[in-house]
Order: structure tokens, then sequence, then C-alpha cells
């Protein structure tokens, strides 16, 4: 079985190895370590028959490249393993088509045992999601953002100017002002700043971000 694991840093990306090894002898894994690895990984052939993505990647985070991964390849299951344990976060992964969610937190035999949920045609969650209204709620509060709207929203929380954004993206500033509009009333702020921190709180970009007004 070829799996691909996403994940910035490397020491964790092999302790997932060992862990791996227990779905059985004939396994083929790849390693990314940011979000455009994963995805060119993920869209050239042979493709991963699994792939586990943490999302707090550089150059395209996680939930960026888990939408161009189910857009190009939808057939291939995507498990979430991530720090972030919020339901909001959760929800917004499962809307974006992951197959799974699996914090980092979780045991050797919690993660094994939701793998082959998976791997079986399964969906696996954390323990307790969905309590207390979390994932309906969720659902219907999440914005929806596009694909290049969250890339304008990326470059945006950066700092970059209209122009820069324009330029790196290959669209009119005209373009990028008619996203960024949309981005603030999708986030219900009131200017790019708020938008950003916004995005931060619930996922939409990874946390640590250095937002710049």
């Amino acid at each position: 079985m070829r799996i691909l694991i996403a994940d910035d840093h490397k020491l964790f990306r092999a302790g997932l190895v060992l862990v791996l090894k227990q779905l059985g002898d004939d396994l083929e894994i790849t390693e990314a370590g940011t979000g455009n690895e994963a995805i060119d990984i993920a869209t050239t052939d042979p493709s991963p028959e699994l792939i586990l993505m943490d999302l707090d990647l550089p150059e395209t985070n996680g939930l960026e490249a888990l939408s161009a991964i189910n857009a190009a390849k939808g057939d291939i299951p995507v498990v979430i393993l991530s720090a972030m344990e919020d339901q909001v976060t959760i929800a917004r992964a499962m809307e974006l088509g992951a197959r799974g969610y699996i914090p980092k937190s979780a045991s050797g035999d919690v993660m094994i045992n939701s793998l082959k949920l998976v791997i079986s045609g399964g969906v696996c969650m954390p323990l307790g999601f969905g309590e207390n209204g979390g994932r309906n709620k969720s659902n219907t509060d999440l914005p929806n953002l596009t694909r290049r709207q969250l890339e304008v929203l990326r470059l945006m929380a950066t700092g970059n100017s209209n122009k820069e954004i324009a330029h790196d993206l290959g669209i009119s500033e005209n373009t990028v002002r008619v996203h960024i509009s949309a981005i603030i009333t999708a986030l219900d702020a009131t200017n790019r700043t708020e938008a950003a921190y916004s995005a931060m709180r619930i996922g939409l970009i990874p946390r640590g971000t250095q937002i710049l007004g």
C-alpha cells in the first residue's frame, strides 16, 4: 500500500513511519515537508492510496492542499493528523473532503485502528466530535471560500499588497479587490486584519501566521 505522509517535522514523520508498520509489510511510504510537495506527489502517477496530512504546513497549508488534492484526486482518502482539535477546524477539514481527523495526541493504537477504518471505506473522527451541537453548528457558521479566495487570504494575512497578490497569483488588482471584499464579508469582519485573525482562529490559515495590517 502506498502512503504519503505530509508533515514539516522530520521527527514526527519518522515516528509515524514506525507506527504505520503495524498496517503491514507491503507499505511504500513517501514523505512531504510542504503542502506543495504533498499536492505534487498526490497528483503524480502512481498516486498514493492513503494520505496523512498535517494542517500547519509551509508554502501551502493543509486545508488548501486537501482542497487541491480532493479536486484533482477525489478517490484518494486524506486523513488529517493535527495538534489542532477544535471542532470548527475539524468540521472545516471534513467539508473540504477529509476522510478522517486524528489528533496528534492520539495513541498509536487509536491511530492504527482509525486508519484501518478509513482503508476499509469508513470515516474516522475524534472522540467527542459533534457533541454539544459541534459539527452541525460549525457547518452553518463556517465561511464558504473558494480555493482562489483562500490563496488571496493567505497572502493578504502576511501583509502582501493588492499589487503583490495580483502578481503572485497572475490575476488583476481589481480581481484581488473583489476577492478581498468577499473574504471580509464571509468572515464577518470589518477590515483585512480582522479577517486574517478570524481566519487563523478557525483554521483557514495556520496558527502562528505573522499577520500584518
